[in-house]
């Protein structure tokens, strides 16, 4: 914690002002004992949309709120390609590091991230929300109590929304929506079945104007096999339209499956009303409880009152991107690559 801050609440910083920022900014109406208190963002307007609807303070530069006496932590919504550098400028001015996802998107610069965590005594979080999602960290213990027995398969629909924005497109700053958006399920395939042994993907860009400018996927399917000897097939898309996932995981001893398309932990039949949305509705566990769920175990991550170990670490993040590195190497070259 900063010198002279509360013992027992921390005054994050939002380092970007776009669609994700947002996200978290919602996310954070539900934390308790920590608050996004300030926003800064290359597009002044940016900043201050957000400010005005969400009552933050603007601060001028990302340099501004690193300097900032009154930040005890930065939360990095920004370009992906923006994401290693300003994690370790962060963890060298001795603030926390909420980084979202991916790590970055080349290895030397992942390396450079682990590295800086290595000596830095600051609290590093990365932004893989499935972690805290229901009923995922639940899925996780059953797997790893043997109750599913030995474990044959996974295979899984991750449905992402359009870009909003032409860098998510681009290799060097998005990356396409495997480093992009099945990174999320490249963390969750490795945490519930272990390291990857080889990986095998096909797609393209099927439809969106960005992914064909860039000749970067708006639509893959990637198969890993683990170490373990489970096999993970993960189709992703940015086109479906659908929202979140369907997951399934089969063993010698049973299967367990999460559907998150369409049975959520709620279901709500609403009568038609002018202006309203009617029919059935499926409260979102992802957006209202996985976004909130991360950004409240970061804050008692800084706090110690939570050990830290059901976060990834920057090892586990960089494996992530290696994977998913992997996966669009074997989508370029039409072939199957091994992890090392």
């Amino acid at each position: 914690m900063s010198a002279g801050t509360p013992s027992e609440f921390v005054r994050v910083g939002m380092v970007g002002a776009g669609r994700i920022a947002r996200v978290h900014a919602n996310a954070y109406r539900a934390v308790a004992r920590g608050a996004i208190v300030a926003v800064t963002d290359p597009i002044e307007a940016a900043s201050a949309s957000l400010s005005a609807e969400y009552g933050y303070r603007v601060v001028p530069t990302f340099a501004d709120m690193l300097a900032d006496p009154e930040i005890d932590a930065v939360l990095l919504a920004t370009p992906n390609s923006m994401h290693a550098e300003q994690t370790v400028a962060a963890l060298k001015a001795g603030k926390h590091v909420f980084c979202q996802k991916p790590i970055s998107l080349t290895l030397p610069e992942a390396d450079t991230v682990v590295a800086a965590a290595a000596k830095s005594d600051r609290v590093i979080q990365f932004g893989f929300m499935l972690r805290f999602t229901p009923p995922l960290p639940a899925l996780q213990r059953r797997i790893a109590s043997g109750e599913l027995g030995p474990l044959i398969a996974a295979q899984a629909a991750v449905f992402g929304w359009e870009p909003s924005s032409e860098w998510f497109y681009e290799p060097k700053n998005g990356g396409g929506v495997i480093l992009d958006t099945l990174v999320h399920f490249g963390d969750l395939v490795l945490w519930l079945f272990g390291p990857a042994e080889h990986v095998h993907t096909e797609g393209g860009a099927y439809k969106l104007a960005g992914a064909k400018k860039f000749d970067s996927p708006d639509n893959a399917i990637v198969t890993v096999k683990h170490r373990s000897g489970v096999v993970s097939s993960m189709y992703v898309t940015w086109t479906a339209g659908h929202g979140n996932f369907r997951f399934d995981v089969y063993g010698n001893e049973g299967h367990a499956g999460v559907d998150l398309v369409k049975s959520q932990a709620l279901e709500v039949h609403l009568t038609p009303r002018a202006g309203e949305p009617d029919g059935w509705q499926y409260p979102d566990l992802v957006w209202d409880y996985g976004y909130a769920g991360e950004q409240q175990y970061f804050v008692d991550r800084i706090l110690g009152r939570v050990d830290g170990t059901t976060a990834a670490t920057a090892e586990e993040a960089r494996a992530a991107l290696a994977l998913m590195l992997a996966a669009q190497e074997s989508l370029d070259s039409h072939a199957i690559v091994e992890l090392p």
